[in-house]
Protein backbone atom coordinates (compact mmCIF):
# COMPACT_ATOMS: atom_id res chain seq x y z
CA UNK A 1 0.00 0.00 0.00
CA UNK A 2 2.94 2.27 -0.11
CA UNK A 3 2.23 5.86 -1.51
CA UNK A 4 -1.48 5.37 -0.56
CA UNK A 5 -0.41 7.06 3.19
CA UNK A 6 0.48 10.24 1.71
CA UNK A 7 -2.42 10.83 -0.22
CA UNK A 8 -5.09 9.98 2.76
CA UNK A 9 -2.88 11.87 4.99
CA UNK A 10 -3.47 14.79 2.99
CA UNK A 11 -7.08 14.40 2.67
CA UNK A 12 -7.58 14.01 6.17
CA UNK A 13 -5.22 17.10 7.18
CA UNK A 14 -7.90 19.63 5.22
CA UNK A 15 -10.45 18.25 8.16
CA UNK A 16 -13.19 18.99 5.80
CA UNK A 17 -15.98 16.20 5.41
CA UNK A 18 -15.97 16.62 1.45
CA UNK A 19 -11.82 15.88 2.35
CA UNK A 20 -12.80 13.03 4.21
CA UNK A 21 -15.67 11.63 2.01
CA UNK A 22 -13.23 11.81 -0.85
CA UNK A 23 -10.56 9.80 1.84
CA UNK A 24 -12.60 6.65 2.08
CA UNK A 25 -13.73 7.13 -1.57
CA UNK A 26 -10.40 7.27 -2.66
CA UNK A 27 -9.56 4.14 -0.40
CA UNK A 28 -11.96 2.46 -2.38
CA UNK A 29 -10.94 3.22 -5.64
CA UNK A 30 -7.46 1.50 -4.93
CA UNK A 31 -8.91 -1.25 -2.59
CA UNK A 32 -12.26 -2.08 -4.38
CA UNK A 33 -12.38 -0.49 -7.54
CA UNK A 34 -11.11 -2.95 -10.06
CA UNK A 35 -12.48 -5.70 -8.48
CA UNK A 36 -16.51 -3.63 -8.56
CA UNK A 37 -15.50 -3.01 -11.81
CA UNK A 38 -15.04 -6.87 -12.78
CA UNK A 39 -18.07 -7.78 -11.17
CA UNK A 40 -20.50 -4.74 -12.57
CA UNK A 41 -19.23 -5.92 -16.26
CA UNK A 42 -19.81 -9.43 -15.97
CA UNK A 43 -23.16 -8.58 -14.33
CA UNK A 44 -23.80 -6.01 -17.04
CA UNK A 45 -23.16 -8.47 -20.09
CA UNK A 46 -25.03 -11.41 -17.92
CA UNK A 47 -27.87 -8.41 -18.35
CA UNK A 48 -27.40 -7.90 -21.93
CA UNK A 49 -27.42 -11.35 -23.12
CA UNK A 50 -30.45 -11.81 -21.33
CA UNK A 51 -32.08 -9.49 -24.01
CA UNK A 52 -30.86 -11.50 -26.44
CA UNK A 53 -33.36 -14.64 -27.31
CA UNK A 54 -31.01 -16.47 -29.42
CA UNK A 55 -28.44 -17.19 -26.34
CA UNK A 56 -29.86 -20.24 -24.49
CA UNK A 57 -29.12 -20.83 -20.98
CA UNK A 58 -26.16 -23.41 -21.16
CA UNK A 59 -24.33 -20.83 -23.25
CA UNK A 60 -24.40 -17.79 -20.57
CA UNK A 61 -23.51 -20.62 -17.76
CA UNK A 62 -20.71 -21.49 -19.80
CA UNK A 63 -19.47 -18.08 -20.20
CA UNK A 64 -20.04 -17.48 -16.30
CA UNK A 65 -18.01 -20.65 -15.75
CA UNK A 66 -15.14 -20.11 -18.20
CA UNK A 67 -14.51 -16.45 -16.47
CA UNK A 68 -15.04 -18.01 -12.87
CA UNK A 69 -12.54 -20.44 -13.14
CA UNK A 70 -9.77 -18.10 -14.58
CA UNK A 71 -10.16 -15.76 -11.46
CA UNK A 72 -10.30 -18.39 -8.74
CA UNK A 73 -7.40 -20.21 -10.04
CA UNK A 74 -5.33 -17.72 -11.23
CA UNK A 75 -5.16 -16.07 -7.64
CA UNK A 76 -3.97 -19.15 -6.50
CA UNK A 77 -1.10 -19.15 -8.80
CA UNK A 78 -1.05 -15.52 -7.57
CA UNK A 79 -0.94 -16.52 -3.68
CA UNK A 80 2.40 -18.59 -4.63
CA UNK A 81 4.79 -15.54 -5.23
CA UNK A 82 2.60 -12.49 -3.82
CA UNK A 83 4.01 -11.74 -0.50
CA UNK A 84 7.24 -13.17 -1.05
CA UNK A 85 7.63 -10.71 -4.29
CA UNK A 86 6.03 -7.80 -2.08
CA UNK A 87 8.74 -8.12 0.51
CA UNK A 88 11.79 -8.16 -2.06
CA UNK A 89 10.31 -5.10 -3.89
CA UNK A 90 9.50 -3.27 0.08
CA UNK A 91 13.53 -4.16 0.48
CA UNK A 92 14.33 -2.47 -2.93
CA UNK A 93 12.91 0.42 -2.10
CA UNK A 94 14.14 0.39 1.41
CA UNK A 95 18.22 0.07 -0.46
CA UNK A 96 17.02 2.38 -3.26
CA UNK A 97 17.35 -0.28 -5.76
CA UNK A 98 14.04 0.87 -7.37
CA UNK A 99 16.26 0.59 -10.81
CA UNK A 100 15.85 -3.04 -10.19
CA UNK A 101 12.23 -3.03 -9.71
CA UNK A 102 11.18 -3.08 -13.52
CA UNK A 103 13.23 -6.66 -13.52
CA UNK A 104 11.69 -8.30 -11.00
CA UNK A 105 8.39 -7.76 -12.50
CA UNK A 106 9.54 -9.23 -15.61
CA UNK A 107 10.94 -12.41 -13.58
CA UNK A 108 7.47 -12.92 -11.81
CA UNK A 109 5.32 -12.27 -15.05
CA UNK A 110 7.38 -15.16 -16.29
CA UNK A 111 7.46 -17.40 -13.92
CA UNK A 112 3.44 -16.65 -13.25
CA UNK A 113 2.97 -17.52 -16.90
CA UNK A 114 4.89 -20.54 -16.72
CA UNK A 115 2.91 -21.59 -13.64
CA UNK A 116 -0.38 -20.68 -15.45
CA UNK A 117 0.42 -22.54 -18.99
CA UNK A 118 0.91 -25.88 -16.52
CA UNK A 119 -2.55 -25.27 -15.00
CA UNK A 120 -3.67 -24.38 -18.39
CA UNK A 121 -2.34 -27.79 -19.97
CA UNK A 122 -4.33 -30.26 -16.97
CA UNK A 123 -6.92 -27.98 -17.66
CA UNK A 124 -6.93 -29.28 -21.44
CA UNK A 125 -6.20 -32.71 -20.15
CA UNK A 126 -9.70 -33.21 -18.34
CA UNK A 127 -11.26 -30.58 -20.90
CA UNK A 128 -14.06 -31.60 -23.61
CA UNK A 129 -14.22 -28.04 -25.02
CA UNK A 130 -13.22 -27.06 -28.48
CA UNK A 131 -9.51 -26.83 -28.57
CA UNK A 132 -10.49 -23.26 -30.07
CA UNK A 133 -12.55 -22.30 -26.68
CA UNK A 134 -9.73 -23.90 -24.62
CA UNK A 135 -7.04 -21.62 -26.51
CA UNK A 136 -9.50 -18.74 -26.06
CA UNK A 137 -9.83 -19.41 -21.71
CA UNK A 138 -5.90 -19.73 -22.23
CA UNK A 139 -5.64 -15.83 -23.00
CA UNK A 140 -7.81 -14.68 -20.81
CA UNK A 141 -6.31 -16.45 -18.21
CA UNK A 142 -2.87 -15.30 -18.90
CA UNK A 143 -4.02 -12.11 -19.06
CA UNK A 144 -5.47 -11.76 -15.70
CA UNK A 145 -2.70 -13.28 -14.31
CA UNK A 146 -0.29 -10.38 -15.61
CA UNK A 147 -3.24 -8.37 -14.37
CA UNK A 148 -2.29 -9.55 -10.88
CA UNK A 149 0.94 -9.26 -11.19
CA UNK A 150 0.88 -5.46 -12.75
CA UNK A 151 -1.79 -4.49 -10.04
CA UNK A 152 1.41 -6.08 -7.21
CA UNK A 153 4.22 -3.87 -8.58
CA UNK A 154 1.53 -0.57 -9.30
CA UNK A 155 0.46 -0.13 -5.78
CA UNK A 156 3.71 1.20 -5.07
CA UNK A 157 2.72 3.68 -7.64
CA UNK A 158 0.79 6.87 -6.68
CA UNK A 159 -0.67 7.19 -10.41
CA UNK A 160 -4.23 5.25 -8.95
CA UNK A 161 -6.23 6.86 -11.02
CA UNK A 162 -4.82 5.67 -13.87
CA UNK A 163 -5.11 1.87 -12.72
CA UNK A 164 -9.09 2.81 -12.41
CA UNK A 165 -9.11 4.09 -15.93
CA UNK A 166 -7.01 1.04 -17.44
CA UNK A 167 -9.88 -1.24 -15.36
CA UNK A 168 -13.37 1.52 -16.84
CA UNK A 169 -11.83 1.15 -20.51
CA UNK A 170 -11.60 -2.32 -20.44
CA UNK A 171 -15.07 -2.91 -19.20
CA UNK A 172 -16.16 0.00 -22.08
CA UNK A 173 -14.58 -2.32 -24.43
CA UNK A 174 -16.15 -5.07 -23.05
CA UNK A 175 -19.33 -4.11 -22.99
CA UNK A 176 -18.86 -2.78 -26.15
CA UNK A 177 -17.86 -5.86 -27.95
CA UNK A 178 -20.51 -8.00 -26.25
CA UNK A 179 -23.30 -5.71 -27.54
CA UNK A 180 -21.39 -6.02 -31.09
CA UNK A 181 -21.61 -9.25 -31.02
CA UNK A 182 -24.67 -10.04 -29.24
CA UNK A 183 -26.57 -8.14 -32.42
CA UNK A 184 -25.18 -10.40 -35.19
CA UNK A 185 -24.39 -13.57 -33.18
CA UNK A 186 -26.84 -15.75 -35.56
CA UNK A 187 -24.53 -15.10 -38.26
CA UNK A 188 -21.58 -15.21 -36.34
CA UNK A 189 -21.96 -18.86 -34.59
CA UNK A 190 -19.12 -20.80 -36.41
CA UNK A 191 -18.66 -23.36 -34.15
CA UNK A 192 -19.96 -25.57 -31.07
CA UNK A 193 -20.24 -23.28 -27.97
CA UNK A 194 -20.19 -20.34 -30.68
CA UNK A 195 -21.99 -18.37 -28.93
CA UNK A 196 -20.33 -18.46 -24.95
CA UNK A 197 -16.95 -18.03 -27.51
CA UNK A 198 -18.07 -14.92 -28.75
CA UNK A 199 -19.20 -14.11 -25.31
CA UNK A 200 -15.49 -14.69 -23.57
CA UNK A 201 -14.18 -13.04 -27.01
CA UNK A 202 -15.76 -9.98 -25.85
CA UNK A 203 -14.63 -10.48 -22.35
CA UNK A 204 -11.32 -11.12 -22.87
CA UNK A 205 -10.71 -8.12 -25.36
CA UNK A 206 -11.47 -5.51 -22.46
CA UNK A 207 -8.88 -7.74 -19.86
CA UNK A 208 -6.71 -7.65 -22.49
CA UNK A 209 -7.24 -3.47 -22.78
CA UNK A 210 -7.12 -3.07 -19.06
CA UNK A 211 -3.84 -5.12 -19.36
CA UNK A 212 -2.20 -2.92 -21.36
CA UNK A 213 -3.36 0.06 -19.62
CA UNK A 214 -1.54 -0.83 -16.55
CA UNK A 215 1.63 -1.88 -18.68
CA UNK A 216 1.35 1.30 -19.90
CA UNK A 217 1.32 2.73 -16.30
CA UNK A 218 3.80 0.16 -15.24
CA UNK A 219 6.44 2.16 -17.88
CA UNK A 220 5.48 5.48 -16.68
CA UNK A 221 5.93 4.59 -13.12
CA UNK A 222 9.51 3.17 -13.50
CA UNK A 223 11.11 5.12 -16.25
CA UNK A 224 14.81 2.89 -15.18
CA UNK A 225 14.02 -0.19 -17.15
CA UNK A 226 16.83 -2.86 -16.30
CA UNK A 227 16.71 -6.60 -16.90
CA UNK A 228 19.38 -7.86 -15.25
CA UNK A 229 18.98 -10.15 -12.41
CA UNK A 230 15.41 -10.88 -13.11
CA UNK A 231 15.11 -14.14 -10.78
CA UNK A 232 16.93 -12.68 -7.94
CA UNK A 233 13.68 -12.33 -6.12
CA UNK A 234 13.65 -16.28 -6.18
CA UNK A 235 16.17 -15.89 -3.25
CA UNK A 236 13.60 -14.50 -0.36
CA UNK A 237 12.07 -17.82 -0.66
CA UNK A 238 14.77 -19.14 0.91
CA UNK A 239 14.85 -16.46 3.41
CA UNK A 240 11.56 -15.67 3.88
CA UNK A 241 9.63 -19.01 3.33
CA UNK A 242 7.18 -18.58 5.59
CA UNK A 243 5.81 -15.74 3.34
CA UNK A 244 5.01 -18.27 0.64
CA UNK A 245 3.23 -20.05 2.79
CA UNK A 246 0.91 -17.34 4.15
CA UNK A 247 0.03 -16.52 1.00
CA UNK A 248 -1.00 -19.46 -0.49
CA UNK A 249 -2.41 -21.13 2.18
CA UNK A 250 -4.91 -17.97 2.78
CA UNK A 251 -5.82 -18.01 -1.08
CA UNK A 252 -6.21 -21.78 -1.17
CA UNK A 253 -8.03 -21.02 2.11
CA UNK A 254 -10.26 -19.07 0.41
CA UNK A 255 -11.54 -21.16 -2.35
CA UNK A 256 -11.21 -25.05 -0.84
CA UNK A 257 -14.74 -25.01 0.59
CA UNK A 258 -16.08 -24.48 -3.09
CA UNK A 259 -14.21 -27.04 -4.54
CA UNK A 260 -15.35 -29.93 -1.75
CA UNK A 261 -18.88 -28.86 -2.18
CA UNK A 262 -18.47 -29.29 -6.00
CA UNK A 263 -18.69 -32.72 -5.54
CA UNK A 264 -21.38 -32.82 -3.09
CA UNK A 265 -25.16 -32.64 -3.24
CA UNK A 266 -26.58 -30.75 -5.98
CA UNK A 267 -23.00 -30.28 -7.84
CA UNK A 268 -23.36 -29.66 -11.81
CA UNK A 269 -21.23 -30.51 -14.15
CA UNK A 270 -21.33 -28.76 -17.40
CA UNK A 271 -19.89 -29.58 -20.91
CA UNK A 272 -17.92 -32.54 -18.99
CA UNK A 273 -15.50 -29.91 -17.82
CA UNK A 274 -16.85 -27.34 -15.11
CA UNK A 275 -17.50 -28.46 -11.40
CA UNK A 276 -19.25 -25.94 -9.80
CA UNK A 277 -22.66 -25.58 -6.83
CA UNK A 278 -24.83 -22.73 -8.13
CA UNK A 279 -26.00 -22.44 -4.99
CA UNK A 280 -22.98 -22.67 -3.29
CA UNK A 281 -21.34 -20.44 -5.51
CA UNK A 282 -24.01 -17.90 -5.66
CA UNK A 283 -24.07 -16.95 -1.62
CA UNK A 284 -20.46 -17.21 -1.65
CA UNK A 285 -20.27 -14.56 -4.21
CA UNK A 286 -23.01 -11.95 -2.75
CA UNK A 287 -21.40 -12.57 0.68
CA UNK A 288 -17.81 -11.18 -0.43
CA UNK A 289 -19.89 -8.22 -1.30
CA UNK A 290 -20.32 -7.45 1.76
CA UNK A 291 -16.93 -7.18 2.96
CA UNK A 292 -15.64 -4.02 1.01
CA UNK A 293 -16.66 -1.52 3.96
CA UNK A 294 -13.65 -3.74 5.72
CA UNK A 295 -11.36 -3.26 2.78
CA UNK A 296 -11.96 0.42 2.41
CA UNK A 297 -11.97 1.33 6.49
CA UNK A 298 -8.98 -1.15 6.82
CA UNK A 299 -6.74 0.94 4.60
CA UNK A 300 -8.19 4.02 5.95
CA UNK A 301 -7.12 3.64 9.32
CA UNK A 302 -3.93 1.68 8.75
CA UNK A 303 -2.25 4.22 6.43
CA UNK A 304 -3.67 7.26 8.76
CA UNK A 305 -3.31 7.20 12.69
CA UNK A 306 -1.77 3.62 13.17
CA UNK A 307 0.95 3.89 10.47
CA UNK A 308 2.10 6.95 12.15
CA UNK A 309 2.13 6.00 15.75
CA UNK A 310 3.80 2.60 14.02
CA UNK A 311 6.70 4.70 12.10
CA UNK A 312 7.46 6.80 15.76
CA UNK A 313 7.79 3.49 17.79
CA UNK A 314 10.15 1.60 15.06
CA UNK A 315 12.03 4.97 14.96
CA UNK A 316 12.87 5.23 18.08
CA UNK A 317 14.02 1.16 18.56
CA UNK A 318 16.25 1.87 15.19
CA UNK A 319 17.81 5.61 15.84
CA UNK A 320 18.62 4.77 19.64
CA UNK A 321 15.80 6.00 21.48
CA UNK A 322 15.51 6.45 24.78
CA UNK A 323 13.59 3.74 27.05
CA UNK A 324 11.11 6.14 28.30
CA UNK A 325 10.65 7.16 24.93
CA UNK A 326 10.04 3.71 23.30
CA UNK A 327 7.44 2.72 25.84
CA UNK A 328 5.57 5.92 25.43
CA UNK A 329 5.67 5.52 21.72
CA UNK A 330 4.78 1.44 22.53
CA UNK A 331 1.80 2.49 24.36
CA UNK A 332 0.62 5.57 22.05
CA UNK A 333 0.98 2.80 19.02
CA UNK A 334 -1.21 0.21 21.00
CA UNK A 335 -3.56 2.36 21.89
CA UNK A 336 -4.29 3.51 18.13
CA UNK A 337 -4.50 0.02 17.00
CA UNK A 338 -6.66 -1.40 19.50
CA UNK A 339 -9.32 1.92 18.31
CA UNK A 340 -8.99 1.32 15.34
CA UNK A 341 -9.11 -2.51 15.56
CA UNK A 342 -12.57 -1.69 17.43
CA UNK A 343 -13.80 0.86 14.85
CA UNK A 344 -12.97 -1.92 12.22
CA UNK A 345 -14.67 -5.12 13.37
CA UNK A 346 -17.79 -2.62 14.91
CA UNK A 347 -18.12 -1.15 11.66
CA UNK A 348 -18.04 -4.23 9.53
CA UNK A 349 -19.52 -6.50 12.22
CA UNK A 350 -23.22 -4.01 11.92
CA UNK A 351 -23.11 -3.88 8.64
CA UNK A 352 -23.18 -7.48 8.41
CA UNK A 353 -25.45 -7.93 11.15
CA UNK A 354 -27.88 -5.59 8.51
CA UNK A 355 -27.87 -7.60 5.61
CA UNK A 356 -28.38 -10.68 7.83
CA UNK A 357 -31.23 -9.63 9.44
CA UNK A 358 -32.60 -7.36 6.07
CA UNK A 359 -31.68 -10.55 3.93
CA UNK A 360 -35.28 -12.03 4.87
CA UNK A 361 -37.43 -8.80 4.10
CA UNK A 362 -35.30 -8.79 0.73
CA UNK A 363 -36.40 -12.16 -0.22
CA UNK A 364 -40.29 -11.28 -0.10
CA UNK A 365 -39.88 -9.25 -3.55
CA UNK A 366 -37.20 -10.53 -4.91
CA UNK A 367 -37.30 -14.13 -6.31
CA UNK A 368 -34.69 -16.39 -5.08
CA UNK A 369 -34.42 -19.83 -3.76
CA UNK A 370 -34.32 -20.47 0.27
CA UNK A 371 -31.58 -23.04 0.04
CA UNK A 372 -29.12 -19.60 -1.32
CA UNK A 373 -31.02 -17.79 1.52
CA UNK A 374 -30.00 -20.06 4.08
CA UNK A 375 -26.34 -21.00 3.16
CA UNK A 376 -25.80 -17.16 2.41
CA UNK A 377 -26.40 -16.37 6.06
CA UNK A 378 -23.40 -18.94 6.92
CA UNK A 379 -21.14 -17.67 4.31
CA UNK A 380 -21.57 -14.23 5.52
CA UNK A 381 -20.22 -14.95 8.44
CA UNK A 382 -17.56 -16.31 7.34
CA UNK A 383 -16.90 -13.46 5.06
CA UNK A 384 -17.09 -11.54 7.91
CA UNK A 385 -14.36 -13.44 9.96
CA UNK A 386 -12.37 -14.05 6.82
CA UNK A 387 -12.32 -10.43 6.35
CA UNK A 388 -10.67 -10.12 9.68
CA UNK A 389 -8.66 -13.24 9.36
CA UNK A 390 -6.86 -11.09 6.30
CA UNK A 391 -6.72 -7.68 8.35
CA UNK A 392 -5.50 -9.40 11.34
CA UNK A 393 -2.74 -11.42 9.16
CA UNK A 394 -1.78 -8.38 7.45
CA UNK A 395 -0.96 -6.62 11.01
CA UNK A 396 1.13 -9.24 12.00
CA UNK A 397 3.27 -8.91 9.30
CA UNK A 398 3.47 -5.34 9.78
CA UNK A 399 5.19 -5.89 13.06
CA UNK A 400 7.02 -9.12 11.66
CA UNK A 401 5.34 -12.33 13.40
CA UNK A 402 5.84 -14.75 10.17
CA UNK A 403 5.09 -16.97 12.24
CA UNK A 404 1.96 -15.98 13.45
CA UNK A 405 0.59 -14.60 10.20
CA UNK A 406 1.67 -18.75 9.20
CA UNK A 407 -0.53 -20.61 11.79
CA UNK A 408 -3.04 -18.07 10.97
CA UNK A 409 -3.81 -18.97 7.27
CA UNK A 410 -2.43 -22.82 7.55
CA UNK A 411 -5.63 -22.81 10.78
CA UNK A 412 -7.65 -20.85 8.21
CA UNK A 413 -6.99 -23.68 5.32
CA UNK A 414 -6.75 -27.00 7.07
CA UNK A 415 -10.09 -25.70 8.77
CA UNK A 416 -11.89 -24.95 6.16
CA UNK A 417 -10.87 -28.10 4.32
CA UNK A 418 -11.66 -30.21 7.15
CA UNK A 419 -15.12 -29.54 8.55
CA UNK A 420 -16.16 -29.14 4.85
CA UNK A 421 -15.26 -32.48 4.55
CA UNK A 422 -16.87 -33.69 8.17
CA UNK A 423 -19.96 -31.35 6.88
CA UNK A 424 -20.61 -32.74 3.44
CA UNK A 425 -22.53 -35.57 3.97
CA UNK A 426 -24.87 -33.08 5.43
CA UNK A 427 -25.91 -31.71 1.85
CA UNK A 428 -27.59 -28.26 1.86
CA UNK A 429 -27.89 -28.12 5.85
CA UNK A 430 -24.40 -28.20 5.80
CA UNK A 431 -23.32 -25.84 3.47
CA UNK A 432 -21.06 -22.72 4.46
CA UNK A 433 -21.24 -23.69 8.12
CA UNK A 434 -17.82 -25.14 7.43
CA UNK A 435 -16.39 -21.83 5.85
CA UNK A 436 -18.08 -20.00 9.26
CA UNK A 437 -16.45 -22.00 11.68
CA UNK A 438 -13.29 -22.50 10.20
CA UNK A 439 -12.95 -18.29 9.04
CA UNK A 440 -14.32 -17.81 12.77
CA UNK A 441 -11.76 -19.85 14.90
CA UNK A 442 -8.88 -18.89 12.57
CA UNK A 443 -9.87 -14.93 13.49
CA UNK A 444 -10.13 -15.92 16.88
CA UNK A 445 -6.63 -17.16 17.47
CA UNK A 446 -5.51 -14.19 15.20
CA UNK A 447 -6.82 -11.88 17.33
CA UNK A 448 -5.46 -13.54 20.55
CA UNK A 449 -2.02 -13.77 18.74
CA UNK A 450 -1.96 -10.17 17.83
CA UNK A 451 -3.15 -9.45 21.12
CA UNK A 452 -0.22 -11.39 23.01
CA UNK A 453 2.50 -10.12 20.30
CA UNK A 454 1.69 -6.72 20.76
CA UNK A 455 1.94 -6.70 23.93
CA UNK A 456 5.56 -7.90 23.98
CA UNK A 457 6.82 -6.19 20.62
CA UNK A 458 9.27 -4.42 21.69
CA UNK A 459 11.17 -7.83 23.23
CA UNK A 460 10.48 -8.65 19.82
CA UNK A 461 12.06 -5.76 17.97
CA UNK A 462 15.15 -6.20 19.56
CA UNK A 463 16.08 -10.08 19.72
CA UNK A 464 13.88 -10.65 16.75
CA UNK A 465 14.53 -14.55 16.86
CA UNK A 466 10.92 -15.96 16.95
CA UNK A 467 11.16 -17.36 13.76
CA UNK A 468 14.11 -19.46 12.40
CA UNK A 469 13.25 -19.92 8.61
CA UNK A 470 15.52 -22.76 6.77
CA UNK A 471 18.88 -22.11 5.34
CA UNK A 472 18.78 -24.34 2.36
CA UNK A 473 19.23 -22.22 -0.80
CA UNK A 474 17.42 -24.19 -3.73
CA UNK A 475 15.93 -20.98 -5.06
CA UNK A 476 18.70 -19.24 -4.94
CA UNK A 477 20.20 -21.36 -7.01
CA UNK A 478 18.06 -21.82 -9.37
CA UNK A 479 17.13 -18.07 -9.72
CA UNK A 480 21.25 -17.55 -10.15
CA UNK A 481 20.51 -20.07 -13.13
CA UNK A 482 18.16 -18.31 -15.02
CA UNK A 483 19.30 -15.09 -14.45
CA UNK A 484 22.21 -16.30 -16.78
CA UNK A 485 19.81 -17.42 -18.92
CA UNK A 486 18.75 -14.68 -20.60
CA UNK A 487 16.21 -16.24 -23.18
CA UNK A 488 13.74 -17.08 -20.31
Amino acid sequence: MAGIGFKLQKLFQEDYFSSRLRAYAFAGLVTSGPWLIVITTIALIQWLTSAFTQIDQSQRELFNLSVSYCFIFSQVIFGIQQLTVTRYVADLFYEKKADQVFATFLGMAKTTMAISLIVWSVFIWISSLPFLYELLILILFLTINLIWVLFLFLSAAKFYQSVAYSFLAGAVIALGVVAWLGLSIESMNFMPHGTSFLLLLGFTSGMVVTLFGLLLSMFVTFPERGTEGSYSYLEYFDRFPSLFGIGFLYNVGIWVCNWVIWFGEGRSVLEGTFLYHRFYDTALFWSYLTIIPTLIIFVVSVETRFYERYRVFYGYINEGGTLNQIKASKQKMQHVLKQELERLFRSQGVFSLIVLLSIGFIVTYVSINPAIITIFRFTTIGAFSNAMVLVLTLILLYFEDRKGSLITSALFFTLNLLLTLVFLPLGYEGYGLSFAIGSSVAFVFAAGRLIWFIQKVDYFAFCHPTFHERKANPFTKVGRWLNKRTIL
